[in-house]
């Protein structure tokens, strides 16, 4: 039997050779770090994009209350969007616990009995704040 050593191989193997070398040289490692750079450039403007929406939101809710503050022919009754503008902007469940129940010290007096059934839909959606469901139970005890 004859024995073929590495440099009598047919030029196919020598052709496989090249492109197994060619192909992990460091010109192919450069697409990691490309994509890596895209991935960074997306995280940057899906943040710029969450601040942006922030923004909008607050700026929704002033101006809620700011047309809030104009109608004057509504006697009775509270906004029950402008409580779910002020929730939605609170981050954790904590704080939105706590932008509901300082909204409801502010505003849950004025509320009617179906506004406040629709604030506690609310508080249960959102999280289990006990705090905010007690001031609603107290202010529908009161009407």
């Amino acid at each position: 039997m004859k024995k073929i050593t590495l440099f009598k191989r047919s030029p196919m193997f020598f052709a496989l050779l090249m492109i197994v070398l060619f192909g992990f040289s460091p010109a192919q490692s450069h697409e990691p770090l490309e994509m890596k750079r895209l991935q960074n450039s997306v995280d940057i403007l899906t943040k710029q994009l969450a601040d942006a929406n922030t923004k909008v939101r607050r700026l929704e809710a002033a101006m809620t209350k700011s047309r809030r503050g104009q109608n004057l022919s509504r006697l009775e009754g509270c906004d029950v969007s402008d409580a779910r503008a002020n929730v939605s902007l609170a981050s954790g469940n904590r704080g939105k616990g706590n932008a509901l129940e300082s909204w409801l010290r502010a505003n849950g007096k004025s509320c009617s009995r179906s506004e406040l059934t629709q604030l506690k839909i609310l508080a249960k959606e959102l999280f289990y704040d006990k705090p905010a469901l007690e001031l609603i139970d107290l202010f529908s005890g009161s009407r």
